[in-house]
C-alpha cells in the first residue's frame, strides 16, 4: 500500500512521456509510406469489367462511405428515440480513509458502493414528433446515398465512354494520315494523349477509391445505352427526383410543425430507485422498485409565449415552407424544359446518325470508275466518320445526364 502514490503518479505521467515517442513512430510510418508511394506511371495496369468497377466503387468510394456512415448515424438517432426510454443503471463507489490508515490493509468497510436505476420517459407531447422526425432523417440519408451513387455512376460512364471515343478518334486519325502519306512514317510522341491517360487514371482511381493500380474498364462490358428505353422514361420524373423534392417539402413542413409543438404543454415522467444495490461498511442491501424506495416524478408545465418568439419563428418557418413550394414548382418547370430540349436533341442526333451510316454504306458499296473517284470517295468517308466521332463526343454528355436522372440499365 505504501507504493500506491508512486504508482498513481507514474500512471498519470506516462501519457505525457509517451507522446513524443508516439509522434515519432507515426512520423516514421508516414515517411516510410511516402517513400513506398509510386507515381502513376509506375503503377501496374489492371483491366476490369464494368460490373467489377461498380462493385469496387460501392465498396470503397469515399463519398459513398461517408453517405453510408451518415445513414448509420441517422439510424442510430432513430433507434435512440426508443432506447432513451430504457431504464438507466449507474454505479457509484466511494473510498474514505485517513492518510495514517493508508499504511494498513484495506477492508470492505473502507469502500462504499451503490447501484442505482433511473427511468425517464421523454416528453409525451413531443414523442410522436420525435419518432416521425427521426424516421424522416434516416430515410433522407438513404435517398441521399442513392442520389450520390447515381451521380458517381454517371461520372464513371462519362469517363469510360470519353476514353473509348478518344482512342477511336486517334486510331481514325492515324489511319487517315498513313493513307495520305502512302507509307508508314515515324510519328512524334503524342504527349497530349499521355496527359489524357494520366487524367483518366486519376479520375477512375478517385471514383473507385483505389490508387494501387492504373485501372482500365472494358468499354465492351458496359451496358448498352438504348435511346428507345430512355425516350419513354423522359415523359415522367425519375422516382429519385420525385422523392428528393418531396423530402425538401417535408423538411420545411417539419420545421414549421416543430415550432407549433412548443405551444403544447410539457409532460415529463421519471422514476428513480436510489438503492437498487448498495454496500456500506461491509453491509449489503438492495431493492428493486420497492414501493417505499422508488420515487415517481410527474411534471406538467406550460410556458406562455409572451414575447412572441415562438410565433415569429413559426411565421418565418411558414414563409420558408411557402418559398420551398415555389422553388420546387420552378425547379420542375426548368427540369421539364431541359428534358424536352434533351429529347429533341437526342432524336435529331439519332436521326442524323442513321442517315450518315446509310450514306456511308451506300458510298462503300458503290463501284468506282477511276482512281480519282475512288480517292474522293475515301476522303468523303473519312470526313463523314470524323463528323460522326465529333458528334458522338457531344452526345455523351446527354447520355450522362440521362444516366444521372434514371440510372444505367
Amino acid at each position: 500500500m505504501k507504493h500506491l502514490f508512486p504508482i498513481l503518479a507514474l500512471a498519470l505521467l506516462m501519457p505525457a512521456c509517451s507522446l513524443n515517442q508516439r509522434i515519432d513512430r507515426v512520423s516514421a510510418d508516414i515517411e516510410r509510406l511516402y517513400s513506398q508511394t509510386r507515381l502513376w506511371e509506375q503503377l501496374p495496369q489492371r483491366t476490369i469489367s464494368w460490373q467489377q468497377a461498380i462493385a469496387m466503387m460501392r465498396r470503397q468510394n469515399p463519398q459513398l462511405l461517408a453517405a453510408q456512415a451518415r445513414i448509420e448515424h441517422e439510424q442510430r438517432e432513430e433507434l435512440s428515440v426508443y432506447t432513451d426510454m430504457i431504464p438507466g443503471v449507474s454505479y457509484y463507489s466511494y473510498f474514505n480513509k485517513s492518510l495514517q490508515g493508508l499504511t494498513q490493509s484495506l477492508s470492505s468497510n473502507d469502500i462504499q458502493t451503490s447501484l442505482n436505476i433511473n427511468f425517464y420517459l421523454p416528453t409525451l407531447t413531443r414523442l410522436p414528433y420525435e419518432v416521425y422526425s427521426a424516421k424522416a432523417s434516416a430515410y433522407a440519408a438513404i435517398k441521399a446515398k442513392e442520389g450520390k451513387e447515381q451521380e458517381l455512376i454517371s461520372k464513371l460512364y462519362t469517363a469510360v465512354r470519353m476514353r473509348d471515343l478518344r482512342r477511336r478518334q486517334l486510331a481514325h486519325d492515324k489511319k487517315s494520315n498513313a493513307a495520305a502519306a502512302g507509307e508508314n512514317l515515324p510519328t512524334a510522341p503524342d504527349f497530349g494523349a499521355e496527359n489524357n491517360d494520366l487524367e483518366y487514371w486519376k479520375q477512375i482511381s478517385t471514383l473507385l477509391g483505389d490508387t494501387t493500380a492504373r485501372w482500365n474498364i472494358l468499354p465492351s462490358s458496359m451496358p448498352t445505352f438504348r435511346w428507345s428505353h430512355y425516350s419513354k422514361k423522359l415523359q415522367r420524373l425519375s422516382e429519385l427526383m420525385v422523392c428528393q423534392h418531396a423530402l425538401k417539402l417535408e423538411q420545411a413542413r417539419l420545421a414549421q410543425y416543430g415550432v407549433a409543438m412548443d405551444y403544447l404543454p410539457t409532460i415529463n415522467t421519471g422514476m428513480y430507485s436510489p438503492s437498487l444495490f448498495s454496500s456500506s461498511g461491509g453491509t449489503y442491501s438492495g431493492t428493486f422498485l420497492d414501493m417505499d424506495d422508488t420515487t415517481l416524478n410527474l411534471s406538467l408545465s406550460y410556458a406562455l409565449d409572451t414575447k412572441l418568439d415562438n410565433w415569429y419563428t413559426y411565421k418565418d418557418n411558414k414563409a420558408r415552407y411557402e418559398q420551398v413550394n415555389r422553388d420546387v414548382v420552378r425547379s420542375l418547370l426548368e427540369h421539364k424544359q431541359k428534358m424536352t430540349l434533351l429529347r429533341r436533341s437526342m432524336n435529331e442526333y439519332f436521326t442524323w446518325r442513321s442517315y450518315m451510316q446509310k450514306r456511308m454504306d451506300f458510298i462503300k458499296n458503290s463501284p468506282s470508275d477511276n482512281p480519282t473517284d475512288f480517292l474522293e470517295r475515301a476522303q468523303e468517308l473519312h470526313r463523314m466518320q470524323s463528323e460522326l466521332l465529333s458528334q458522338e463526343e457531344k452526345v455523351i454528355e446527354s447520355e450522362a445526364a440521362l444516366v444521372l436522372e434514371y440510372g444505367l440499365e
